[in-house]
């Protein structure tokens, strides 16, 4: 399943770089493509992954946010 999620705080290509590799270590996340503009991931699931999951490994990363898109 694909799911598309806004993203904040990235600056450059560095930044995409750190979230996508982020997120890529989540066991359920199969495919992370992530955009500085607009600032967001499409993310292959094996199975849905709770919003706090993905956020809790992104603040890891770095003082990133993440929601879902409306």
């Amino acid at each position: 399943m694909k799911k598309t999620y806004e993203l904040t705080s990235m600056s450059c290509g560095g930044c995409v770089n750190t979230v996508k590799q982020a997120l890529i270590k989540l066991p359920d996340v199969a495919e992370a493509e992530v955009q500085l503009n607009p600032q967001r991931a499409i993310l292959t699931m094996n199975k849905p992954v709770d919003l706090a999951e993905l956020q809790s490994q992104l603040s890891k990363a770095g003082h990133y946010t993440i929601r879902e898109t409306v």
